[in-house]
């Protein structure tokens, strides 16, 4: 296998999981984006410190030892369990037990590990808990390097694909939403596996309301270039994907622009084309969405929120979150993939 070919593949899947039936979801998605990329899977189960740490002084501090290692045996013992019940015995599966903060410690093994993608079912906390607490899901959206597929539906919905799975893209038009581009490719192409991967790209442009002295014609001749830009950028973005490093994958590529007045309604404007496109027979939406986050933090992202994040909590499909900051990284090895190919711009 050449540099060019393996980086059409995820070589390596990580699933998080906390010992609970909900996060174990994740796994029969994870197999099956496995199986068609010819992928290892991992699973991993982070092990909290609270967990086999003495209440000191209720607990006398030499039981530390004991409880971390009855911590760890209990947690070795559940994913000897998972592997057979999961059905996954035909697959190359790693499995470990790690003792630390769930986000940072998935972050660290994923790295480490060389993993192309994070696998996982979100827990649904909302409100109060998510402000204050947080979930894992949502740290791993916010800070994750590696890209996060997140299963984020009603509980006991089982996910299952009735047709080739489409992928819904979002993009503004920056660099930074097309980093997306790429990893959702691969899953595409590895859900459609052996068949050919569908991915949809949509433009998303502000649709102007009339104000102050421009005339309503003006404002329909704006919104008409508007769209125009945005029609020709999604047509040079196909282009670019048709003839690239992804070009081996035969992607299917739809397009289409997506307005909004108010700029509450992106994302709500997002999930609606993703749950009806009706550009193809059979279907009339896409299986997931895909988006890149620009990671913002503190009060700057209390102020100007996500809309990753946002379409995070509202969806109830897969979510595909790439973080932009691996921008540099993705470049640097697609343009080493594209120079041996061809010397069309990718992206």
């Amino acid at each position: 296998m050449n540099a060019q070919t393996s980086m059409l593949h995820f070589n390596k899947i990580l699933v998080p999981l906390d010992g609970s039936p909900l996060a174990e979801e994740a796994i029969a998605l994870a197999a099956q984006i496995a199986h068609g990329s010819k992928a290892e899977l991992l699973l991993l189960r982070v092990v909290p410190p609270s967990s086999c740490v003495p209440l000191y002084p209720v607990t006398p501090m030499d039981l530390t030892e004991p409880m971390e290692e009855t911590a760890f045996t209990n947690a070795r013992t559940y994913m000897e369990e998972v592997i057979p019940r999961a059905h996954i015995d035909t697959l190359k599966v790693q499995t470990d037990v790690l003792l630390g903060g769930a986000a940072n410690t998935i972050v660290d093994y994923a790295l480490q590990q060389g993993v192309g993608l994070i696998v996982m079912r979100s827990h649904g906390e909302t409100g109060l808990t998510r402000w204050i607490m947080g979930s894992t899901a949502q740290q791993l959206v916010r800070n994750s390097p590696v890209p996060v597929l997140v299963m984020n539906r009603p509980q006991n919905q089982p996910l299952r694909f009735q047709h080739t799975p489409r992928v819904l893209i979002a993009l503004d038009g920056s660099p930074l939403a097309e980093e997306a581009i790429a990893p959702a490719a691969l899953l595409s192409s590895a859900l459609a596996h052996p068949g050919n991967g569908a991915i949809h790209l949509t433009r998303v442009v502000q649709h102007l309301k009339p104000h102050g002295r421009q005339t309503k014609e003006q404002i329909v001749h704006i919104n008409k270039e508007y769209r125009a830009e945005a029609e020709d950028y999604l047509k040079r973005i196909k282009q670019r994907i048709d003839a690239g490093f992804l070009m081996p994958l035969k992607l299917a590529i739809t397009t289409s622009v997506v307005t909004y007045t108010d700029i509450e309604d992106i994302t709500r404007r997002i999930i609606e084309e993703s749950l009806c496109i009706g550009d193809a027979p059979g279907f009339t939406g896409c299986d997931i969405i895909a988006m890149s986050t620009h990671g913002r933090h503190g009060f700057q992202h209390l102020l100007l929120g996500s809309f990753t994040e946002e379409v995070f909590d509202a969806a109830q499909r897969p979510l595909l979150v790439v973080h932009a900051s691996r921008t540099k990284e993705i470049r640097q090895a697609e343009d080493t993939a594209q120079r041996q190919t061809s010397d069309v711009p990718i992206i």
